[in-house]
C-alpha cells in the first residue's frame, strides 16, 4: 500500500510537470507569451476595434451613396433643363423653317398649258407669279404651318418674283411645273383654295393647269439658305 502511494505521488508529479510544460508550450506558441485570460481580452479588444472600423466604413459608404444620389439628382435636373431647352430650340428651328417637317397637308401642282396655240400667245405661269403669291397667302390664312415651292422652303424672308422667264424663290430660279406643298389641316386648306371665285378658279381661268390634292402625309424640306440680321437688334 505504501508503495502504491509512492507511485501515485510520482505519477502526479510527472503529470503536473507535463501539464505545466504543455501550458508553457501553448502560451509561448499560440498565446504569444500571454495568459489565456490576457489573450482573450486582447482578442475582444481587437474585435471591438474591427467592429468600430466596420461601422465607420458603413457610415462612409452611406455618406458616399447620399453624395452619389445628390449628384445623380443634380444631373437629372440638369438633363431635364437641357432637354427642355433643346425642345424649345427645335421648336423655334421648326417655326423658322430650319428643320425638315412632315405631316398631313396639301399638294398643289401648277403648270403651263400645252403649247398647241389654243390660248394664242404662249402662256408662262412665271409671268403671272402674283397668282403664286396669292395662293401662298391663302395657304397661310388657312393655317399652313410649313410651305415649299419646288423644294424651296418658304420663310418670312422668301421672295417670289419674276426672273427672266423663270421665277425666283430664295434667290433660286425655278421653272414650271410648280409643286407647292403645304402642311396643315388638309380639309381647311383645300376649302380655302377651291372656294368659289378663289385662287384656284382664277388660275384655271387664265388657262393654266392646276391640281389640288389633299394628302395624309407630306414632307416639306428645311430652308437651306443663309440669313442674318443687319439692322434688327434684340431688345433686352
Amino acid at each position: 500500500m505504501k508503495t502504491d502511494k509512492i507511485w501515485i505521488g510520482v505519477a502526479c508529479v510527472i503529470l503536473g510537470v507535463f501539464i505545466a510544460f504543455q501550458m508553457k508550450f501553448i502560451q509561448g506558441t499560440y498565446l504569444d507569451g500571454s495568459t489565456p485570460t490576457q489573450k482573450t481580452t486582447e482578442i475582444l479588444n481587437e474585435m471591438a476595434t474591427v467592429k468600430a472600423e466596420k461601422k465607420a466604413l458603413i457610415e462612409e459608404v452611406e455618406n458616399l451613396e447620399k453624395q452619389l444620389e445628390a449628384i445623380q439628382g443634380s444631373a437629372s435636373e440638369e438633363s431635364a433643363i437641357v432637354k427642355n431647352l433643346t425642345d424649345e430650340l427645335n421648336k423655334f428651328k421648326a417655326f423658322s423653317g430650319r428643320t425638315k417637317v412632315a405631316g398631313q397637308g396639301i399638294l398643289v401642282t401648277i403648270d403651263n398649258p400645252p403649247t398647241d396655240g389654243s390660248y394664242g400667245l404662249e402662256l408662262n405661269i412665271a409671268y403671272d407669279y402674283k397668282l403664286i403669291l396669292e395662293l401662298l397667302n391663302e395657304l397661310n390664312s388657312a393655317g399652313a404651318e410649313a410651305i415649299s415651292i419646288n423644294e424651296q422652303r418658304v420663310i418670312n424672308s422668301t421672295e417670289v418674283r419674276l426672273a427672266g422667264s423663270q421665277m425666283n424663290v430664295n434667290t433660286i430660279p425655278i421653272s414650271p411645273p410648280f409643286i407647292i406643298k403645304g402642311i396643315g389641316n388638309s380639309k381647311t386648306m383645300d376649302g380655302a383654295l377651291n372656294m368659289r371665285f378663289g385662287i384656284i378658279e382664277s388660275i384655271r381661268d387664265r388657262g393654266y393647269y392646276v391640281e389640288v390634292k389633299p394628302v395624309e402625309n407630306i414632307e416639306v424640306p428645311a430652308f437651306n439658305g443663309t440669313y442674318k440680321f443687319k439692322y434688327a437688334n434684340t431688345v433686352k
